[in-house]
This record gives C-alpha cells, sequence and structure tokens, in this order.
C-alpha cells in the first residue's frame, strides 16, 4: 500500500518471516514525524530510504492517522467518469 500525505510518502509491506508484522518504508524525514528515531533503520542508503515494524494493531493506528493527512488539493484536477468504474 502507497500512501502520500502531509507527512510525506509511505509504503506499507508485509513482512515475508512474519505475517502479523507489517514494514513502514519511508525517508527519515517523513518517518521521524510519526515514530521515535530508535525505532527507524536504514533498508536502501543508495535511494536513503528506512524503514519501521509495525505490528497489525499499531499500523492501523498509524495507517488511520496517514489516511487523515492525505493532501486532497490535487483532487481537484481529477475527473472521473461514472461508467470508469463499471467498466467490463
Amino acid at each position: 500500500m502507497n500512501i502520500d500525505c502531509t507527512f510525506g510518502k509511505f509504503k506499507i509491506i508485509r513482512t515475508v518471516s512474519r505475517k502479523d508484522e507489517l514494514l513502514v518504508l519511508s525517508k527519515w524525514e517523513s518517518l521521524v514525524k510519526i515514530f521515535e528515531n530508535s525505532r527507524i533503520f536504514m533498508v536502501n542508503p543508495k535511494d536513503s530510504i528506512f524503514g519501521v515494524y509495525l505490528g497489525q494493531k499499531e499500523c492501523f493506528e498509524t495507517v488511520q492517522k496517514l489516511i487523515k493527512e492525505i493532501d486532497y488539493k490535487d483532487w481537484d484536477s481529477l475527473q472521473l467518469s461514472a461508467d470508469s468504474y463499471f467498466e467490463k
């Protein structure tokens, strides 16, 4: 799942080893706005991607917080027809 909000851009994935654990990936500046910096670790030094492991309940609460901060200003230019939802 990808979330783009006022805190930054986040990618949330389920870990392979533990099905009840999720990994939130983003830039350092975005993650420290939500999590303690002691929990954040480097995932990809080349692209400066960091991560935080979360349990399902904590991830649910975090996603709720992120969704409340989605930036809707670009939605005014989004044009969808009712037919696009029901294409076969």
